[in-house]
C-alpha cells in the first residue's frame, strides 16, 4: 500500500509541474503575444514580430505595423479609406482596386510602399499619368512585369501570383492598337482631334495630344511631336528640322543647317558636330566625334543643338 500512495503521489506531482509548466506557457504568451522578446506592454508592435522595435518615422508604432513607416501618423493609424494596408496620410493611390488574384478565385489588393497597387502604376488605358496609350501590347505586360517584381521582392505577393498575373496580361486587350475610322493608326489622338469637321486644319504641335488634329494620321506617334513646328509629325516629316535639306542627305538632321558646312569633313555638319576638329579620315559617331575626343558642351560650331527652324 505505501508503494502504491508513493506512486499516486508522484503521479500527482507530475500531473501538477505539467499544469504549472503550460500555465507559465499562458502566461507567457499573454505577456508577449508576438514572441519577439518584448512585453506587450512595452512592444511597438504587439502583434507582429520586431525584436529590434525598429521605428523610422518616430511616431511611437514600429515599422512592423505602421501603416505609414516613412510618415509620423500615430494618432490616424488606422484610416486606410481604400483598405490597401497603406494609411491614408502616406497612400499615393487613395482608390487601389483588388487587381492579384488570390487562390479563390478572388482578387485582392497588393500594393508597394506607396500605397499603389499593379493596376494603379500599369493602368489598361496607358502608362499612368501620361494622358497616352500604350505602345503596344508587349510594354504593357513590360510595366506589369516590372510592377509585380517590385511586389516580390518586398514579399508582398509570391512569384506563382506575379505569374498568374502575366497570365490576366497575356489573355486582357490592354496595349493593342484600337483603330478606328477616326483614329486609322491606333495612336489616341484621332485625325479630327479638334473636331472642326476638317482634317489637319488644327495640328497638334508644342507637346499638345488632346484637341488637336494627328499630325501624322497614317502614322503611330502618340507623342506628337513635331521638331520644326510645319504641322507634320517628325514620325513622318522628311524633314524634320525644317531647314530644306531631306533627312536622308541631312549631315544634322535634327538641327536647322541649309548651309550643310561640314569644315572638319567628317560628314557632321558644323551646326551639330560636338568634336569640330575631328579629322576626315577619323571614324566618328553621330556627335561627330572619335574615340577618345571630349565633346564640347552645349553647342556645335552652327548653332545651338536640337534647335528647331523657323515655321515655313
Amino acid at each position: 500500500m505505501l508503494r502504491v500512495a508513493v506512486v499516486i503521489t508522484r503521479m500527482r506531482t507530475a500531473v501538477f509541474t505539467v499544469c504549472a509548466l503550460a500555465s507559465l506557457a499562458v502566461a507567457a504568451r499573454s505577456s508577449d503575444l508576438d514572441r519577439d522578446g518584448v512585453a506587450n506592454e512595452t512592444d511597438n508592435c504587439p502583434e507582429a514580430a520586431n525584436p529590434a522595435q525598429l521605428d523610422g518615422d518616430g511616431d511611437g508604432v514600429g515599422n512592423a505595423c505602421d501603416t505609414c513607416p516613412a510618415v509620423a501618423n500615430g494618432a490616424t493609424q488606422g484610416a486606410d479609406a481604400d483598405g490597401d494596408g497603406a494609411g491614408d496620410l502616406c497612400d499615393r493611390c487613395p482608390e487601389t482596386a483588388a487587381d492579384v488574384p488570390a487562390d479563390d478565385e478572388r482578387l485582392v489588393a497588393a500594393v508597394d510602399g506607396e500605397g499603389c497597387s499593379v493596376g494603379d502604376r500599369c493602368p489598361c488605358a496607358g502608362p499612368s499619368g501620361l494622358g497616352m496609350s500604350w505602345r503596344s501590347a508587349s510594354q504593357y505586360r513590360a510595366c506589369v512585369r516590372r510592377e509585380g517584381r517590385v511586389l516580390v521582392r518586398r514579399t508582398t505577393i509570391t512569384r506563382e501570383t506575379l505569374a498568374a498575373m502575366l497570365r490576366l496580361a497575356r489573355e486582357s486587350r490592354c496595349g493593342v492598337r484600337r483603330r478606328s475610322a477616326a483614329d486609322r493608326d491606333g495612336d489616341g489622338v484621332p485625325a479630327d482631334g479638334d473636331e472642326s469637321g476638317a482634317v489637319g486644319d488644327a495640328p497638334c504641335s508644342g507637346g499638345r495630344i488632346a484637341a488637336c488634329d494627328d499630325n501624322c494620321p497614317g502614322v503611330f506617334n502618340r507623342r506628337q511631336r513635331d521638331l520644326d513646328g510645319d504641322g507634320r509629325g517628325d514620325a513622318c516629316d522628311p524633314d524634320v528640322d525644317g531647314d530644306g535639306v531631306p533627312d536622308r542627305f541631312d549631315r544634322c538632321p535634327r538641327v536647322a543647317d541649309p548651309t550643310q558646312a561640314d569644315t572638319d569633313g567628317d560628314r557632321v555638319g558644323d551646326a551639330c558636330d560636338r568634336c569640330p576638329e575631328t579629322p576626315d579620315a577619323g571614324d566618328v559617331d553621330a556627335r561627330g566625334c572619335g574615340e577618345g575626343d571630349k565633346p564640347a558642351s552645349g553647342a556645335g560650331a552652327g548653332g545651338l543643338v536640337g534647335a528647331p527652324a523657323a515655321r515655313r
